[in-house]
């Protein structure tokens, strides 16, 4: 388990069926020093000297790291419930609001755009992407139809920064999928460099379709067994790709960043200069590792250990630590054995938000934002006072997403408005703060 050498070559094998949790289409939506594995023989029981074993086992593997097992009280959980609740005007001023297509996927990839993956015109164009502006709320087209289009492929999915745009497109029929990549200049790409980007990677067989993050000039991929295929017990990979300038026809080449024996969990994601993704911890027993690593030298930062086959649906790392949503109850996990959202908060401390996990948290200053029942919440655990961002009039019961992940420097979210009269069908509402 850990960082590869050498080159990753290209063709790893895909599913014939997919299946991403969470997917939407127009209805709204490592570096290990460790030369060989070392397999650890737990029971799993989850006891004081199992966990001490585990960790230790964990930290000759990542020397460098810090790694611990989260053995979490409930007395060092504190609720968001106790918190005092003020007025959100006086920490958040919206400075832009728009309108896009039906049905679009927002995801915030700096401080002035975001991606935009919005439902297509045609059956053989159901999914196509693009930017927004913040400044201007002008939707500008990318890419129309799936560059395999003639193969019957469809675009997928897509991820983007500042710098690079990635995207993921599927055979649906044969569950074959091919990685795209191209670097962006001035936050955007021409359509010849869409049209020459770059194969990162391409499958076929029993993996899932990967799961993508983009930071800077540097593509994150996952590939991962589809966990009801006949390679569902075999080995995860979380591979990456850096192009060496934001020039048209720039290349990177792949490689595989950390191995991940038995399948991952949740997307990596970014957040600021960390990438945070969920591995298996190299055991006989099922668990999962909080994992995050500098995207500059890809070296393992923190691990934390869930307690045994605790899982989660998404992590990211904020300031004070991993940020993650865990969708079940463990009665054995004490302090983390209830559905919701976790923050460590130093210390040995945490915050606990009791509503089911939709997405990872987002920091903006001294405020971590989660998405409720149907507000978004920001949280300022250091006061003790959260603040409630209201919705738009006329929006669809389940309210506000949040754009963004981790730290960011202003908040983004977008929502469904209901159609009005007048109006033939509704629209998504974009909506951009700054913090005071």
């Amino acid at each position: 388990m850990g960082r590869e050498t050498g080159k990753e070559h290209k063709g790893s094998p895909v599913p014939p069926a997919v299946s991403r949790r969470g997917f939407v289409l127009g209805s709204a939506a490592a570096a290990a020093t460790a030369s060989a594995a070392t397999v650890l023989s737990l029971d799993g029981c989850g006891s004081t000297s199992a966990s001490a074993e585990l960790t230790q086992g964990v930290q000759a593997q990542f020397p460098d790291a810090q790694v611990e097992y989260l053995a979490v009280a409930s007395s060092q959980v504190e609720r968001h419930t106790n918190m005092t609740t003020l007025d959100s005007a006086d920490y958040l001023a919206e400075v832009h609001s728009f309108e896009l297509p039906l049905g679009s996927l927002v995801y915030q990839s700096s401080d002035t755009q975001a991606l935009v993956v919005a439902p297509g015109a045609s059956s053989q164009s159901l999914i196509r992407f693009g930017f927004v502006a913040f400044e201007s709320g002008s939707f500008t087209p990318a890419l129309g139809q799936a560059l395999g289009s003639s193969e019957d492929y469809v675009i997928y999915d897509a991820r983007a920064s500042a710098l690079a745009l990635a995207w993921v497109e599927c055979n649906m029929v044969h569950g074959q999928w091919r990685v795209y990549a191209t670097p962006l200049e001035n936050g955007t790409a021409s359509e010849q460099a869409l049209q020459q980007a770059q194969l990162l990677d391409e499958g076929e067989g029993s993996y899932s379709p990967p799961q993508l993050a983009v930071a800077g000039r540097k593509i994150y991929w996952n590939v991962m067994p589809d966990p009801n295929g006949p390679a569902s017990s075999e080995d995860s990979y979380l591979k990456a790709a850096e192009f060496s300038s934001t020039r048209s026809g720039a290349s990177a080449e792949p490689w595989t960043v950390y191995t991940s024996h038995g399948r991952m969990i949740t997307n990596p994601l970014v957040s600021g200069d960390v990438l945070t993704f969920v591995p298996r911890v190299d055991t006989d027993a099922v668990y999962y590792q909080l994992t995050s690593l500098d995207i500059a030298t890809d070296a393992v930062q923190h691990i934390a250990i869930l307690p045994p086959s605790v899982r989660v649906s998404d992590a990211v790392w904020l300031d004070s630590g991993f940020a993650f949503g865990i969708e079940g109850n463990y009665d054995y996990a004490e302090g983390l054995s209830l559905f919701g959202s976790y923050q460590q908060l130093g210390e040995g401390q945490y915050l606990y938000i009791n509503k089911a996990p939709v997405s990872a948290l987002v920091q903006v200053k001294q405020h971590s934002f989660v998405k409720s029942t149907k507000n978004v919440l920001g949280l300022d655990t250091s006061a003790g006072t959260a603040i409630i961002v209201d919705t738009p009039q006329d929006c669809v019961a389940y309210g506000d997403i949040l754009a963004g992940s981790g730290v960011q420097n202003r908040l983004v979210v977008y929502t469904t408005v209901t159609s009005r009269i007048g109006q033939e069908k509704g629209t998504c509402r974009v909506r951009v703060f700054d913090h005071h």
